[in-house]
């Protein structure tokens, strides 16, 4: 007699015949002593004990120490997982091998429960990625990025102006500035603080942390998983992606659908989502528009907040640091105005802060993870087809021979003695990703986050925080621990450096809304 399950049961006895299935033809096809070194793994399940969530970027860096070497492999239920660890291998591979190195792995987090498969950085490699990276970068190129220096500096002064208010909200403010700059370039929409929509990106960028970072979903290693029924002990991931899903949604949609009822109800300010809609002829161009909208939105807003709440954690644990770039800052502007991207060759002491910054603590220290598309070799070690190839930022930026002294900082490391930008030292441009996958909004978040450091070091001094004896508190040095590291919450003070500077700030203020 044939035996009958009930149907609740068939998504797990296919779980389990397709775990066999997985581990019988990986057995069949490894070739143990050809992959990079890594942690000996279990049968079926590999090293999913391996794996780390958090701080992975520094177990990983760990884990190349621990087998002397560059690059370490690790194997979760047939998947394949290649780490790099220094700057060598990742331009190596990630860069001048970027043609087969530039897939993202299709996951069923990002690409099938939450709805982050929009986004520019999700999109597999293809022809529908390069409409949507060809339409991004003729609006966001080195060349077209000066056309919104005004919009940056307008909200780099209404910044100065919140601080100068309530510095206790610093964190606030910077979230704020670099939402409205996004929603004003993005959308032609100007923007109060407390505006809703900046709120939307927070909570859709929120599942990213949470969904990006390799081997930490179990459904993404075994796709199966997302047949389990939602009421099933262990199934509660697709209650909480549909929820997540919501968010990513309405962060996509929302702002979406408001531009194109304003584009219908009268002429709309010309803006990045007017310009991509305009190029009509392509059947996909609302849906092409939407997404490049939401990427831009999502990316610049949320990487920025990082890295310029990293910018202040760092003068906070190192006040020292400001000091001879707010000197050049006053020899160049003489206390009398505020910085213009102009000044940039005449102040190369706030370059140098801007790339410690990036160096010091990339805001996406693992980056986002590529997918190998075929079979590859690399010193004598073979990388499966299919593999997740991570470049760890961390453990490059952090490599004590390019970069002594790493976890200090220290932008002098960036200066020769005459107070001139080096050109031996490389660019922190890991921070931005590789090859082809780099992140193409990277030369408008420099610019921004060279004016707003520029700024903010013009007219501020930035302090650590008094006790009730009026003694200064070093914080403690912790950072959260997954896709996006920024400072955990912290204090600090935002004093006006000099009698003129609340003036300034003032009157620049006013002037920026005009």
């Amino acid at each position: 007699m044939q035996a009958q399950y009930p149907s609740s049961l068939l998504p797990l006895i296919s779980l389990c015949a397709g775990l066999g299935i997985v581990y019988l033809v990986s057995r069949l096809l490894r070739k143990d002593n050809s992959y990079p070194p890594g942690p000996k793994g279990w049968p079926i399940i590999g090293n999913i004990s391996d794996v780390p969530t958090d701080y992975a970027w520094d177990a990983y860096r760990e884990m190349c120490r621990k087998y002397n070497s560059d690059i370490v492999h690790l194997e979760v239920f047939g998947s394949h997982i290649i780490v790099l660890n220094s700057a060598k291998a990742a331009e190596d591979l990630l860069d001048k091998r970027s043609n087969i190195y530039s897939d993202r792995q299709t996951t069923v987090m990002i690409h099938e429960l939450t709805g982050w498969h929009r986004a520019l950085a999700f999109i597999p490699y293809g022809d529908y990625w390069r409409k949507h990276r060809r339409l991004f970068n003729q609006h966001f190129r080195a060349a077209a990025v000066p056309q919104y220096h005004l919009k940056q500096i307008k909200a780099v002064r209404r910044l100065l102006q919140h601080l100068l208010d309530s510095p206790k909200d610093f964190l606030d403010h910077i979230r704020f500035m670099s939402g409205a700059v996004i929603l004003d370039i993005v959308y032609a929409f100007d923007v109060r603080p407390g505006d809703y929509r900046i709120e939307l990106v927070e909570r859709a960028m929120a599942v990213v942390n949470v969904i990006v970072d390799a081997g930490t979903n179990l459904v993404d290693l075994i796709p199966l998983l997302k047949h389990l029924p939602t009421w099933l002990p262990g199934a509660g991931f697709k209650r909480t992606a549909a929820e997540w899903k919501v968010q990513v949604d309405g962060m996509f949609n929302t702002p979406f659908e408001e531009f194109k009822t304003t584009m219908e109800d009268r002429k709309v300010e010309e803006c990045f989502s007017a310009s991509v809609l305009s190029h009509g002829e392509d059947e996909d161009i609302d849906q092409i528009a939407r997404n490049l909208a939401g990427s831009a939105y999502a990316a610049g807003s949320d990487t920025t907040v990082a890295t310029l709440t990293i910018f202040v954690f760092a003068l906070v644990l190192f006040p020292k640091a400001q000091v001879a770039a707010q000197a050049e800052l006053d020899r160049v502007l003489d206390q009398q105005r505020l910085p213009e991207i102009s000044d940039k060759d005449q102040l190369p002491h706030v370059t140098a802060i801007v790339l410690e910054v990036l160096r010091w603590r990339p805001a996406i220290p693992l980056g986002i993870p590529h997918r190998l598309t075929v079979d590859d070799e690399y010193n004598g070690y073979h990388i499966p087809a299919g593999s997740i190839v991570m470049g760890n930022a961390w453990a490059i930026l952090h490599d004590e021979n390019t970069y002594p002294d790493p976890d200090e900082f220290k932008p002098e490391r960036y200066l020769n003695d005459d107070g001139s930008l080096r050109t031996d030292i490389p660019y922190p441009t890991e921070t931005f990703g590789h090859g082809r996958r780099i992140c193409a909004g990277r030369h408008f978040a420099h610019d921004i986050l060279w004016l707003a450091i520029a700024h903010i070091l013009t007219v501020f001094k930035i302090e650590r925080p008094l006790n009730d004896g009026g003694h200064e508190i070093t914080p403690e040095a912790e950072f959260t621990p997954r896709f996006i590291s920024v400072p955990k919450p912290f204090k600090c003070r935002f004093t006006p450096r000099f009698s003129g500077a609340e003036a300034l700030i003032n009157v620049s203020s006013n002037t920026s809304h005009d």
